[in-house]
């Protein structure tokens, strides 16, 4: 595992590989427009600083959707994983943790744009 944050298309592939491509699908495209509708809500409602966090933080829900359908289509999860498994006892705990970035918001989308410019 290249670098100390994780790695947001892995993250993605190591969640179908645990949970199964129909599961994560799933979870991401049910739960990502649900945290944006909740926000939106939460903000027409009256003023929210807990709509817009709950906005951005669905923000960082995007590049999960699209890696998991991209890595769903191309069935890759587990190649995408294996090598870092294999050779890593704490793959699985690091990924866990470092999942927690999810709840800050934007952190995950700035984090995969990034990757995503550097070719990772």
């Amino acid at each position: 595992m290249e670098g100390r944050l994780i790695n947001v298309r892995r993250l993605v592939s190591l969640d179908i590989t645990l949970h199964g491509e129909r599961f994560i699908l799933a979870e991401f495209g049910i739960g990502t427009p649900a945290i944006f509708l909740f926000g939106f809500f939460l903000m027409i409602s009256g003023p929210s600083l807990l709509g817009w966090y709950f906005v951005l933080t669905g923000v960082n829900y995007l590049p999960l959707l699209a890696y998991a359908i991209i890595t769903a289509k191309r069935h890759s999860a587990k190649s995408d994983v294996e090598a870092e498994m294999s050779r890593d006892k704490h793959y699985v705990r690091k990924y866990s943790i470092q999942q927690l970035l999810l709840f800050i918001p934007l952190a995950v989308a700035l984090l995969a744009a990034a990757q995503l410019l550097r070719n990772e």
